[in-house]
């Protein structure tokens, strides 16, 4: 919690948001010494030097991160040329995408489900993959076609096609495609200098086997602070401050 930008300021306020012992020193919270981060919202506070309460009204130890998580889009089922084979089983699904740091909750976006191998009817083309806000889902195959993989990001693949048949054939079902990931949008309260680890989900891999179903696209996460973003389409990490 901030400390208030008008009104009176103490040093049990100080004390409040950014830690220490008693007897309390207002030498004890210069910028970037043991209590106070440096970061956007300790930007009035003096590093050395001359320091006053003034110089705490309105600052946090703590900067409220905005992130949109997007977990890894399923892969798509197969289809057949003949029969069913392999009805009730699943293509790979997504993987999950996280952000995490000392100090906060793990936050988690689940990826898609798989599509399930021959799930549709016989003589059908495959289902297309679930869309997402960053991504379109992969065609579903046509008749005797495999199902298109996703783009973008989060994405699920498409569903490998059936067979029609004939007389002598009883054709066969298609696959349906895999669902998109996860996505979520949220805020944290990040004390600054936290790094934050972002691990991205993978795309589900499509079933390979007659028709093959698509893969699904990987996932994504944005996060935006005091006027500072970043995108990640890989993992990686990022300071806050």
């Amino acid at each position: 919690m901030a400390i208030p930008a008008s009104g009176q300021v103490t040093l049990s306020d100080l004390q409040i948001e950014y830690g220490g012992t008693d007897p309390i020193s207002i030498n004890e919270y210069y910028r970037g010494g043991a209590y106070v981060p440096v970061g956007a919202g300790t930007a009035t506070i003096p590093a050395s030097g001359a320091i006053t309460l003034d110089n705490f009204r309105g600052t946090s130890k703590t900067a409220i991160v905005t992130y949109t998580l997007l977990g890894g889009g399923g892969g798509g089922g197969y289809g057949a040329a003949d029969k069913e084979p392999g009805r009730g089983s699943y293509a790979a699904s997504g993987g999950s995408s996280t952000i995490s740091a000392t100090g906060i909750q793990t936050i988690t976006a689940a990826g898609g489900a798989g599509g399930e191998n021959c799930g549709g009817g016989r003589g059908t083309n495959g289902t297309s993959g679930g869309s997402s806000a960053s991504g379109t889902g992969g065609a579903g195959g046509s008749l005797n076609s495999s199902g298109g993989s996703a783009t973008g990001y989060g994405a699920g693949g498409g569903g490998g096609g059936g067979d029609a048949g004939s007389t002598y054939d009883e054709g066969g079902a298609s696959g349906f495609g895999g669902a998109a990931g996860t996505s979520l949008t949220g805020t944290v309260a990040v004390i600054y200098g936290t790094t934050l680890t972002i691990s991205l989900g993978a795309g589900g891999l499509g079933s390979t086997s007659g028709y093959n179903g698509g893969n699904g696209s990987p996932g994504r996460c944005q996060i935006s602070w005091d006027g500072n973003s970043s995108t990640f389409i890989v993992g990686g990490t990022v300071v806050i401050n």
